[in-house]
């Protein structure tokens, strides 16, 4: 039945488009009729191809053959009549030149829209050609003077009509198609413009977010807390990597583009925040903003080639590190922890997962952007202004756990959103002692920050306190495997015993020690057997 039903008539309506295009092209190399007459028996071949589709679909006539009609002839009539007008319109600007590409451009749009439309009653596969034919048309339509406001104006038209006849029918792949293809020309375009059009990109990129969350999206957030919408990762990647474009690319960074993709970025969040399933854009949007103040760093560089932008950019830093980076990078910092706790409490009786992804964000974004801006603008030997920015990202950190924990059911039992924004305020304590205090001291501190979560044991028995008393054995062996004379060999007093190797060892195992006996009396467990381990080895060592 395959074989020779359904089969044959998709071959049949191959043939059927391929047969126009060819007649076409068998009367102007036979000279038969003139150019205008190829054409329009061309489009009318096209227009009976279609309405015949829509006369089998509204009589419901069935061909007489068992199997038949699993092929949908319908359908693949209507196909292959817009097959057929596609490459009349096309020959007729490409090949003769009857037609502008002002008005090539408006045919084939009207002509993919509206295959894309007949696909609610002929099904998903006619909308793939009329999306596929849409997004080809900016190619196969030249202009010697191209409008990106013409471009994206169109493929935003496009966008819209694929994603609410696949919002009506539920067609996932068919969105996704929808806001790759789209995100694909903003790439292709923002790296071969000839200019930096900024407002041009904020456009699109504005437009596949509304798509996205009034189209696609809408009224699907009701009783499916966990669910997870997986055609939103082509917006999330295609969005988030034109504002990393704005960021790094020269001809963007030179026109300000750094603001603008800043903007697209908090975009990129509210739109995840009023869109539950939208959890990609979240990953993506922090993502984009941890790598870009990674590469930040004076440390950093990485190779790119623009050369279709007629601008060299190779082998030197990704991005330039600046006042306007810094401000940028608190403002980020700012809405990553405010969003990010906000959102990890409201989700975190429901959804565990996405409230464990907020929180993540809200600690991991403003802890990279702090430690780029201190080692790009700060004093790496000493410096209390950054040492009091992380000292309150650590209280800010500490707080926001708590606050996450009091949401959860059952109450107070720290679960994976918790373990993030108080692992996020271990991280910052430690940072604030690299950036506050010598090496000596620093080691000494290190050692004691071990007791204050497993103190705190005695009134939570979240799991990843014991876990962040390891972390500080971890963050002692790092610092004395980098340097087993604590403040350096040359700083090293000469006299036995009472130097700072005494302290720089003792108080840790002494610390380590206390830990472990205080752990064994509240949540025990392997953090219990660690910290035994830790205080044995510095007791050793001292």
């Amino acid at each position: 039945t395959a074989l020779g039903t359904r089969w044959a008539v998709w071959v049949g309506g191959v043939a059927l488009a391929l047969g126009g295009l060819f007649l076409i092209r068998y009367t102007i190399e036979s000279g038969i009729f003139g150019p205008g007459a190829r054409l329009a028996m061309a489009g009318l071949f096209g227009l009976v191809l279609a309405g015949s589709g829509e006369f089998i679909r509204r009589t419901g006539y069935k061909m007489p053959v068992q199997g038949a009609s699993g092929a949908y002839i319908p359908a693949i009539l209507t196909a292959a009549g817009a097959f057929i007008l596609f490459g009349t319109v096309y020959a007729a600007h490409g090949i003769y030149g009857f037609i502008g590409p002002a008005l090539a451009f408006t045919l084939m749009g009207v002509i993919g829209v509206a295959t894309i439309a007949a696909a609610l009653v002929h099904g998903q596969a006619l909308a793939g050609v009329g999306l596929l034919g849409s997004l080809a048309t900016p190619l196969l339509v030249a202009s010697q003077a191209p409008n990106p406001w013409a471009l994206f104006g169109y493929l935003a038209i496009v966008l819209a009509a694929t994603a609410a006849v696949a919002r009506i029918r539920d067609w996932k792949w068919l969105a996704a198609a929808a806001f790759a293809g789209t995100g694909l020309w903003t790439v292709l375009y923002m790296v071969t413009a000839a200019d930096a059009d900024i407002p041009v990109v904020l456009f699109i990129d504005a437009v596949t977010l509304l798509v996205l969350a009034l189209l696609w999206l809408r009224g699907d957030e009701g009783g499916q807390g966990r669910a997870f919408d997986w055609p939103s990762v082509a917006p999330a990647v295609f969005v988030a990597y034109s504002a990393f474009v704005l960021f790094i690319h020269p001809a963007y960074a030179q026109a300000g583009g750094a603001w603008p993709a800043a903007l697209v970025l908090a975009a990129l969040l509210a739109t995840a925040l009023f869109r539950q399933r939208a959890l990609p854009l979240l990953h993506a949007a922090g993502a984009v903003s941890v790598v870009v103040y990674l590469l930040a760093m004076p440390f950093a560089s990485i190779s790119f080639d623009f050369s279709e932008f007629q601008r060299g950019f190779e082998g030197i830093q990704a991005v330039t590190a600046n006042a306007p980076m810094g401000r940028i990078g608190a403002a980020l910092g700012l809405l990553f922890t405010a969003a990010g706790f906000w959102a990890a409490r409201k989700f975190a009786a429901a959804a565990a997962v996405r409230s464990a992804s907020w929180a993540a964000w809200a600690v991991i974004v403003p802890l990279v952007v702090l430690l780029s801006t201190w080692v790009d603008f700060g004093n790496l030997d000493r410096d209390f202004f950054y040492a009091a920015i992380a000292a309150a990202l650590a209280v800010v950190f500490s707080a926001g756990g708590e606050w996450i924990a009091r949401a959860e059911e059952p109450p107070l039992e720290g679960g994976p959103p918790v373990s993030f924004a108080l692992g996020g305020a271990g991280i910052a304590a430690l940072v604030m002692l690299h950036m506050a205090f010598g090496s000596g001291l620093t080691t000494v501190f290190a050692g004691t920050m071990a007791i204050v979560p497993a103190l705190a044991t005695r009134w939570r028995s979240y799991p990843v306190l014991g876990w962040l008393s390891v972390g500080a054995v971890v963050s002692v062996l790092g610092r004395v495997a980098f340097d087993p004379t604590i403040v350096g060999a040359e700083f090293l007093s000469t006299t036995p015993v009472f130097n700072w190797l005494l302290p720089g060892y003792g108080i840790p195992a002494i610390a380590f020690g206390f830990a472990a006996w205080q752990l064994a009396r509240t949540t025990a467990g392997r953090p219990r057997l660690v910290m035994e381990a830790g205080a044995a080895i510095f007791a050793l060592l001292t």
